[in-house]
């Protein structure tokens, strides 16, 4: 008789989904938010990136964001932001590729 222990490769199984929603630029510390759109962008990925952090992910994890704006004037501004926090292009390779 030969037994063996067998455990199930996780590796193979996609990560499940996590979606964050309600993200706002509210500063936690005054309750107000910031005057300018930057800000208020910046604070909410900060809320985000916290988020993630809590279950061991991170930007590299992010595969799409939704802003919902009132007002889009100064979003531009944000540009720089969102390429630093996300990079200007990412690249997904198919199993096994070497990107």
């Amino acid at each position: 008789m030969i037994l063996l222990h067998m455990e199930e490769n996780t590796s193979l199984r996609p990560q499940p989904e996590l979606h964050l929603r309600h993200l706002t630029g509210i500063n936690a510390q005054t309750g107000d938010f910031p005057p300018e759109l930057f800000g208020q962008v910046r604070q909410a990925l900060v809320m985000g990136m916290d988020q993630l952090a809590s279950h061991s992910m991170g930007a590299e994890n992010v595969t799409r964001i939704i802003f919902m704006l009132h007002d889009t004037t100064g979003f531009a501004t944000c540009f720089p932001l969102l390429n630093d926090l996300f990079g200007r292009t990412r690249h997904h390779a198919a199993p096994g590729q070497a990107v």
